[in-house]
């Protein structure tokens, strides 16, 4: 599965991916992180070699799981996968060693000029060590001793998360939404697909709430599904949409598509929860009725897919004419 996400929902927010990397060529370690590297050196051993997944590394992953966000997959074996029969990438692994003890595992794609971080599992019985900036520090080390001149760590988020560790491993770049690279101090949050979404919505509700006009707030962890190229179905590709209500031709949802800058009117229809996250494990927030909706939908009519704010109130007053409109319960 190559679709690359760069909106999540996750601890009832929605958020934007921010994707960044580091010049391994000018890089220089920090103090802290020269230390980190000396201590951890002499206590345990390090290997890099080829992908092979055994019990030992299914331990890890399962004591990382309760971490995990989002759409969780089964085991480390499927995740490693990709839902695909054969990998098209070079992925490497970093395994730490205790006395012989498997106590961390990292894994990385490598390409001719640059390195992708993808997973880092540890011992959680080892925190003290700081095992997971440890192997990141290492797989930057292997690719300064291969000659590569990007490392990509993975990702940030446009707020302040669990994954600003990455912020310290050296001069971070950062790549923009016109698909180009900025030095991370220019980074604001105004320019991200979030931003834009709450800004729009925030100003929808408020006029939803001036006409008395009942609604909810949704965030959608399925939206994804409706970015997938291959898939026949249309599903609702929008990660926070306000419901309405219903009529005969099924609930009614407004939403904001930061890709064509206007706001999106259509119904939405139950869909069977199958292909493809249905083999997956779901976070248990997203158990939270109150703040996600967690079934399936796909699109069914959509009456503007780029609105003004003006354009979808007036609708919203024609549609709450109609004979078979019911409008949706507040919680």
């Amino acid at each position: 599965m190559l679709y690359k996400m760069d909106l999540l929902c996750v601890d009832e927010e929605l958020f934007s991916v921010v994707n960044i990397r580091i010049n391994l060529l000018t890089h220089q370690p920090s103090k802290s992180q020269r230390k980190l590297m000396r201590r951890n050196d002499k206590l345990f051993q390090v290997v890099v070699a080829p992908v092979t997944v055994n019990a030992e590394k299914e331990r890890l992953y399962h004591l990382q799981k309760p971490r995990f966000k989002g759409f969780i997959h089964n085991t480390l074996e499927e995740y490693l996968a990709h839902g695909m029969a054969e990998s098209i990438f070079d992925t490497r692994e970093l395994q730490v060693y205790d006395q012989g003890e498997l106590v961390a595992v990292s894994y990385f794609d490598v390409g001719g000029h640059s390195q992708a971080s993808l997973l880092g599992l540890n011992d959680p019985s080892y925190a003290r060590y700081s095992l997971g900036t440890y192997t990141l520090l290492k797989e930057m080390e292997f690719g300064i001793t291969e000659g590569r001149k990007w490392f990509y760590p993975g990702y940030v988020l446009d707020r302040p998360s669990a994954f600003d560790y990455k912020l310290k491993l050296g001069q971070i770049e950062f790549y923009t939404p016109t698909k180009r690279w900025a030095k991370w101090s220019r980074f604001h949050r105004e320019m991200t697909s979030t931003w834009r979404i709450e800004y729009a919505l925030n100003n929808l509700s408020n006029a939803l709430k001036e006409l008395e006009v009942p609604h909810n707030d949704w965030l959608y962890p399925y939206f994804t599904l409706g970015n997938l190229p291959f898939v026949k179905i249309e599903f609702l590709h929008l990660p926070r949409f306000i419901e309405i209500g219903y009529d005969l031709d099924g609930t009614l949802v407004l939403g904001y598509s930061p890709l064509s800058g206007g706001y999106v009117v259509a119904h939405i229809l139950p869909c069977p929860n199958e292909f493809p996250h249905s083999i997956m494990e779901f976070a248990g927030e997203y158990d939270n009725a109150a703040v996600y909706w967690s079934a399936l939908m796909k699109i069914g009519d959509v009456r503007y897919a780029n609105a003004s704010l003006d354009e979808v109130m007036d609708y919203v007053e024609a549609w709450r004419k109609r004979l078979d409109s019911i409008a949706c319960f507040e919680p």
